[in-house]
């Protein structure tokens, strides 16, 4: 299934076509066969030595309903910049699929101001792909018909009301927490992800308690691109070692962290100053940087990041404003110019070294996130509108 067989060129035509396609209804086995494919997929392109864009980050609109404090991208600051079209994203979908994409994490902005996100969350299910759906959750109470078509939906959480709404704006929790009620009563699985800043450091426990009792997995982010934060809000080298030791030392109490062991010591013995440097560059390695726990980066082999303007980069860590365009080169070129430029050996960014040890085939990581996928998927039931 594909757009460009049907001749279709206006957006309002697209979309009209979009609508007419069945209803994707997911179940355990259906998700189950999307993540276990993607495993397939990251094997075989280990075992034959080849580099795909297997998992991709698709940053869909440049827009966002809240402004936090920390945000990467400035999101809430982007009313001038221009969103994909639908046809540029089912063109992109189409495209990236016969590339061997099979992952798609959906970010924004906030995805669910599209007018059309349900359609293209359907389309990303109807071609086969695993689907994950990040939000602030805001929108889910009007937009649940919408996502339950994905496999993982994850949402914002920073800690307490109080943290939270610092980080994130009054009232925000709230509306966070309604919508983790609603993907819970909805048999989505569930991801919670908080980032760290001097608001809710002190607040894991919290967020741990919170996951156990709600059923949710946790993830957590370094705060390294500070957004709009002062200075003396952001975390120095000390606090962030302190915060992920805690955070080891929950998960070996049984807490629903989601990262691995390995993930987390190899943050605590990185070697330089983690709030100055948080890369490793493949320059810097290659002159003798010693680093006994390092994990090796795929990023920009396996794992790209689409943002909505169109760039093409490796991961958040390589906000590159000259960064090939999609818009302007293509999605193949784009692919093939950011691997050819990617110069990172390692880092410390949580998320992105769980994937790493995915894809260097990392045989406890995989037995992990085998018995979590299953867990998750068999949480999927169908449920009526």
């Amino acid at each position: 299934m594909r757009i460009a067989q049907h001749n279709i060129k206006e957006d309002a035509e697209i979309l009209q076509w979009l609508k007419g396609l069945p209803r994707y209804r997911n179940t355990p086995l259906k998700s189950l066969w999307s993540r276990f494919r993607f495993f397939l997929s990251v094997l075989s392109c280990r075992m034959l030595k080849q580099s795909k864009p297997l998992f991709i980050v698709l940053v869909t609109n440049n827009r966002c309903n809240l402004s936090c404090k920390y945000c990467y991208g400035q999101y809430g600051d982007r009313a001038h910049y221009n969103d994909f079209t639908t046809g540029e994203l089912v063109g992109l979908i189409d495209r990236l699929w016969d590339m061997g994409t099979r992952n798609f994490t959906v970010h924004g902005g906030e995805s669910l101001l599209r007018k059309d996100i349900g359609e293209i969350l359907n389309y990303m299910k109807l071609k086969g792909f695993y689907v994950s759906l990040n939000t602030n959750g805001t929108l889910i109470p009007h937009k649940i018909n919408e996502v339950r078509c994905v496999d993982t939906v994850c949402i914002s959480l920073d800690g307490t009301e109080e943290a939270h709404d610092k980080n994130r704006g009054a009232g925000s929790y709230r509306q966070a927490l309604a919508a983790i009620d609603i993907i819970r009563a909805n048999n989505i699985p569930l991801v919670v992800h908080a980032t760290l800043t001097r608001h809710n450091v002190h607040d894991l426990k919290f967020l741990a308690e919170k996951g156990s009792e709600l059923g949710f997995r946790l993830q957590f982010s370094i705060l390294y691109n500070t957004g709009s934060l002062e200075g003396t809000e952001v975390l120095t080298d000390p606090e962030i070692r302190a915060a992920v030791a805690e955070i080891l030392e929950l998960k070996r109490q049984g807490a629903p962290v989601y990262y691995s062991e390995s993930v987390l010591t190899s943050v605590l013995a990185w070697p330089f100053p983690i709030d100055r440097q948080s890369i490793i560059t493949a320059d810097e390695w290659n002159k003798g940087v010693s680093f006994e726990q390092k994990i090796d980066c795929y990023h920009g082999a396996l794992k790209y990041q689409i943002d909505a303007d169109g760039r093409v980069i490796t991961c958040w860590g390589h906000d590159d404003a000259a960064a090939p365009n999609v818009k302007e080169v293509g999605i193949e070129e784009a692919i093939r110019q950011c691997t050819k430029a990617k110069n990172c050996s390692c880092c410390t960014f949580l998320a992105n070294n769980e994937h790493n040890l995915m894809f260097g085939i990392n045989l406890r990581t995989i037995m992990d996130l085998v018995i979590l996928q299953m867990d998750d998927a068999l949480k999927i039931r169908r449920k009526r509108n």
